[in-house]
């Protein structure tokens, strides 16, 4: 029989036979099977599988047998040659989980839960159900008819989802559009009115803010244009709730259709999922994918997985997870060693907070400039964001030192080693970090460097997250390090902006180690502040609250004035010496002042003898803390200007 009988046969869902319609001439079989190159170079395009390993085709050919168990007479009704191009469609990125249980549940009019590890391919499990959905709905749908929203935790994992949609969009003939974003609000209204968008793919902030808009003429009004919605989508539904949107999803909800099919799709299901699922969707179907066990329930009980605050998630085949026990002030000196050893792989590396991606990921690209690429990205880039994510998916070898934006949905298929220089704020995002390797049944590995007070974090991940890693020996000498911190210092040395740069990274690493969920194994406590301080190569300790009371005389501060360290930029240089100059005729004036009270009342006062001599920078600082301090109680800045002040991330 024909390759034209699928385009005929009511077992396939529409669209994928209207794929099959344009391409029905073309079959596919991998390597050592004849098939076209354009299609070749297709498949290499969407899954980014260059080689095929004996472990890859035996995974494949597996699920290819349980394809047969979907449709039985499979083999029977089609040639060999689209069998084969078929059956790879139902294979990409473990396609089971969409074919075998989602699209078969959520195009049957039933919400769906799925819960998946991390790299399974939950993206293409909503997408073909999304586009069969508006399909079979209607055929041709207006430019400005919104038929499904998708809501995604990043503009970056937007991007992503909008570039699965595309490979399907010139036989379908529906738009997509991305609402994220800090661009300009009126620029996403603009764009719409032009060019129209069926499939809607957002992150909630925005989607809520244009909720709340109405163009002049009439033809943006999204609460209007709702009500047409077949389809809502959650994707990385748990990130949405740690980043605080549950409001703003509320809402969003609120203004979608009743009778809307409604998916959710995460990695895990927190118990403060509960209230989510409760609102939004009507007695759905939990999927639940572990490893390659696929679990379906009628109904989703979440009650009584949810008893406690543990999350569980299965760890993805092929990924080794290692952890090394470092001191604090060697564990820089031991990542250059460990990249220098696999230079000519796909590294990923997590820092806490967006100072330490900046502070690091200089250092790193000046002591590797000539060996390796270096790229860094963190939540405040918004500019320039994608641009640096699409040049390291391109990258063959080289490095991304990123915070935990990269954790969750971003899909680069080749990264060889995930290092997490320290344990994210939530036990959680630990095997999301992991996840960023190994995706799609390839190999990979993962690192973390713990110090010594965090030894207990392996076991503390085994009994939370059912996570085993093996310990991996990185040894150091006492030289490296000191060799290290003479580097960092002399670095610090040659410009006020490095030595800033320093400061506010170990103070927001501070602030950030003080929100750890596992406070008992990362406690500040227990924390060797000194020697973290060493790490970061710093010439003196800041001033913060959270180290008031802490023996700190083990500090090897600098003997330099750092006051007399200039920038490089002239004129931020000539405007600081300036205000050090009003500082000191200020602070001259007002002991002046003090003086001559003292003398004209004839009073008799102590004067206390002062162990250590401020100098006038140190004076400006101590009185712009105190200000900043005022403003916040009497409410005249909030919380994050307070906190941006003090370097936080």
């Amino acid at each position: 029989m024909t390759s034209s009988t699928i385009c005929n046969n009511s077992y396939f869902p529409l669209i994928l036979r209207t794929c099959f319609d344009c391409r029905v001439q073309s079959f596919f079989m991998w390597n050592n099977i004849p098939v076209r190159e354009d299609l070749k170079e297709i498949v290499k395009t969407v899954l980014g599988f260059t080689n095929v390993t004996a472990v890859q085709m035996s995974w494949k050919m597996n699920l290819i047998n349980q394809v047969n168990q979907v449709v039985p007479s499979f083999t029977d009704i089609f040639d060999e040659e689209t069998f084969y191009l078929t059956a790879f469609l139902f294979v990409i990125g473990s396609f089971l989980v969409a074919f075998k249980s989602c699209i078969e549940h959520f195009v049957s009019f039933k919400d769906v839960i799925v819960q998946a590890p991390t790299g399974s391919g939950k993206t293409l499990a909503y997408v073909l159900p999304v586009l069969e959905i508006l399909l079979k709905e209607k055929p041709e749908w207006k430019k400005s008819e919104i038929g499904a929203v998708i809501l995604v935790p990043s503009q970056e994992l937007a991007v992503q989802v909008e570039k699965v949609f595309s490979y399907f969009l010139n036989v379908t003939k529906l738009r997509t559009v991305i609402f994220s974003g800090k661009k300009n609000v009126k620029k996403d209204v603009k764009k719409f009115c032009k060019d129209g968008g069926n499939i809607i793919i957002a992150t909630p902030g925005r989607l809520e803010t244009l909720l709340n808009l109405n163009s002049e003429n009439g033809d943006f009004n999204l609460k209007v244009q709702f009500k047409m919605v077949e389809v809502f989508v959650l994707d990385e539904a748990d990130r949405l709730l740690e980043l605080g949107f549950s409001k703003s999803l509320t809402k969003i909800m609120s203004h979608l259709p009743k009778t809307r099919r409604t998916g959710l799709f995460s990695a895990t299901i927190p118990k403060n999922m509960a209230e989510l699922i409760k609102i939004g969707m009507r007695n759905p179907m939990l999927i639940v994918i572990d490893g390659h066990k696929l679990l379906l329930s009628e109904e989703a009980m979440l009650e009584k997985p949810m008893e406690n605050d543990q999350q569980t998630m299965s760890t993805p085949h092929g990924l080794k997870i290692y952890y090394s026990i470092v001191a604090p002030e060697a564990k820089l000196a031991v990542l250059r060693k460990f990249l220098l050893d696999h230079l000519n792989e796909k590294i990923l590396i997590f820092f806490s907070t967006c100072r330490c991606v900046d502070y690091f990921g200089e250092f790193l690209k000046k002591i590797f400039k000539k060996k390796t690429k270096i790229l860094t990205i963190h939540g405040k880039k918004q500019n320039g964001r994608q641009r640096i994510f699409n040049q390291f998916l391109k990258m063959k070898s080289g490095i991304l030192v990123a915070t935990d934006l990269m954790t969750r949905g971003i899909d680069v298929a080749d990264i060889d080693w995930v290092v997490q220089f320290d344990p994210p704020r939530q036990a959680s995002w630990f095997i999301h970090r992991c996840g960023r390797t190994a995706r799609v049944e390839r190999s990979g590995n993962a690192l973390i460097l713990l110090m010594p007070n965090e030894e207990s974090y392996p076991e503390f991940l085994k009994k939370n997250q059912s996570v085993n890693l093996s310990e991996l020996s990185l040894p150091c000498s006492t030289e490296d390090c000191d060799k290290m911190l003479e580097v960092l210092r002399e670095r610090a040395l040659s410009s006020r902006e490095i030595l800033e740069a320093g400061t506010k990274a170990f103070v927001s690493y501070i602030q950030s180690y003080c929100k750890h969920d596992c406070y008992i194994v990362c406690s500040l406590k227990t924390l060797d502040v000194v020697n973290v301080a060493h790490c970061y190569g710093l010439l003196k300790l800041p001033r913060m609250p959270e180290l008031a009371g802490r023996d700190l005389s083990q500090f090897k501060r600098s003997s330099v004035n750092t006051s007399t360290i200039a920038y490089k930029d002239s004129k931020k240089e000539e405007k600081r010496l300036q205000l050090m100059e009003q500082r000191r005729k200020s602070n001259d004036n007002k002991q002046n002042s003090r003086q001559a009270k003292a003398t004209g009342k004839g009073a008799k006062r102590k004067q206390k003898i002062s162990g250590h001599q401020y100098t006038a920078e140190e004076v400006g600082e101590i009185e712009d803390d105190y200000k900043m301090v005022k403003k916040l109680k009497t409410g005249k800045i909030s919380r994050e200007d307070f906190d941006q002040h003090f370097a936080s991330d």
